[in-house]
């Protein structure tokens, strides 16, 4: 049964993470891995037992047989090495990633248009990459749509380190009904806006698709919007490869989806399993980069 990911309650502690911050600032992305990532997620193996059970799960599906406690551990140490590289993308940092682009074109293509654009992202790998891409041309705004009640601790931390800015984002934490209207606002100022697309929120509406093998909910709402905006739709995903590289992929989804009145969910349930198929592609090609530690599948 598919479960709410926001039903789990965040683990993490801010002295924690800050002590995870400072060391990955000053010691090096080596030496916080070995010291602080590893038995990190050794003890997440030991005392997480509803994340454990997902992360097996789904090791298990994608392995082709029963996962075992080292494949859990690599996937949790998997998380851990991309929330290091997350701080150094917050620092301006980037120097210390190796980030290789592949068809980022498709975004300056749709801002030459003279409006913004939706990019989906998801949780596989790590979506900050594109932020680094950003940070590299001063001309592109990228403004994430986030929820920032979960994982607030985690986002305090990274707001604490280095610059004191926060990244701009559009926050999803307060059901205010005007917010549409600011993701309007921002394409027509020319931004970036970046929806997740592969979690739903309470009370959200879903469409069901095949993935990987099983039935699971997507969200409906990314689909709707972009019926809403008449925006380009860009699809961002940031793999890690492995070392500090990442392989930064772009594709062109389309432009002024239609969703006809009376079928706009029909339309959203057949973009959504669009969307669905090029995940698979990316999550298959990268197994332990999939970061969705609860039940997925119905």
């Amino acid at each position: 049964m598919a479960q709410a990911w926001t039903e789990q309650r965040e683990r993490s502690n801010w002295l924690a993470l800050r002590l995870l911050t400072l060391t990955a600032r000053w010691c090096g992305r080596h030496v916080t891995r070995v010291v602080l990532i590893w038995p990190t997620a050794l003890y997440f193996v030991l005392t997480a037992p509803r994340a454990r059970r997902a992360s097996r799960a789904y090791l298990s599906r994608m392995l082709g047989r029963r996962a075992r406690w080292w494949h859990v551990w690599r996937h949790f140490e998997s998380y851990g090495t991309v929330s290091i590289d997350r701080i150094y993308i917050h620092l301006a940092q980037q120097h210390r990633l190796r980030i290789v682009t592949h068809g980022v074109e498709q975004f300056t293509a749709a801002l030459s248009q003279g409006r913004g654009a939706l990019v989906l992202v998801s949780h596989v790998g790590s979506f900050e990459v594109l932020r680094a891409l950003a940070a590299h041309n001063p001309d592109v705004t990228l403004r994430i749509v986030m929820d920032r009640e979960t994982g607030a601790k985690a986002n305090a931390a990274l707001e604490a380190i280095g610059r004191g800015e926060t990244q701009p984002v559009i926050d999803t934490s307060t059901a205010d009904v005007d917010r549409a209207l600011r993701v309007q606002n921002a394409l027509a100022a020319g931004e970036l806006v970046g929806l997740m697309a592969d979690r739903v929120q309470p009370g959200e509406r879903t469409v069901d698709c095949d993935f990987l093998g099983g039935r699971a909910p997507f969200p409906a709402s990314p689909w709707l919007l972009a019926g809403l905006t008449d925006a380009p739709v860009l699809l961002a995903f940031g793999v890690h490869r492995g070392g500090n590289r990442y392989d930064l992929y772009g594709e062109y989804f389309g432009d002024n989806l239609c969703l006809p009145r009376g079928q706009r969910m029909l339309a959203a349930n057949r973009y959504a399993q669009q969307y669905a198929d090029r995940l698979a592609t990316y999550v298959e090609s990268a197994p332990y980069n999939w970061f969705n530690f609860f039940d997925f599948w119905y």
